[in-house]
């Protein structure tokens, strides 16, 4: 079971990386739910209407090409089952970013709790000030390189 102190890199452990196809945040979301991982009791249909229903409230990007969609509520049953999905997208879309930059990778947070999902926001918030991270993230790593870029920069903010 995950501390409530989160771990970013666990996270991404349990879930996926995965690229992305599509033009419109629609295309985008649909490529992701239909090639993740995804636990038995999520649809890929499910999770399309969630983020998208997420999206529609606020966007989700937070700047550096960088967003974190997520659904408005709980999809997950236990804290255990919580984890990021990352996908690179291979067209930028504009998602309305406070730095006005297209969005390029998105990690998608799924979690079981506000409390741990607000948890988990604010380690990703430390992992992407990183400049390690900024750096690294733009050769767009696969699944172990991932974890490892993002480890590295745990341990450096003490996450």
């Amino acid at each position: 079971m995950f501390d409530i102190n989160c771990s970013t890199s666990e996270l991404i452990s349990k879930g996926d990386v995965v690229t992305a196809d599509g033009n419109t945040l629609e295309e985008v979301f649909s490529s992701i739910a239909n090639s993740a991982k995804l636990l038995s009791d999520i649809t890929s249909e499910s999770l399309l209407q969630e983020l998208l229903d997420r999206e529609h409230v606020l966007s989700t990007a937070v700047g550096n090409g960088i967003a974190i969609p997520h659904p408005r509520r709980s999809i997950v049953k236990n804290t255990d089952e919580s984890c990021i999905i990352v996908a690179y997208l291979k067209n930028p879309i504009e998602m309305q970013a406070p730095d006005f930059r297209k969005v390029s990778v998105m990690f998608i947070l799924l979690s079981a709790s506000s409390q741990f999902h607000i948890k988990c926001l604010s380690s990703l918030a430390s992992v992407f000030r990183n400049e390690r991270f900024k750096k690294g993230i733009q050769d767009k790593p696969g699944f172990k390189d991932l974890i490892g870029l993002v480890k590295a920069c745990e341990e450096n903010t003490g996450i």
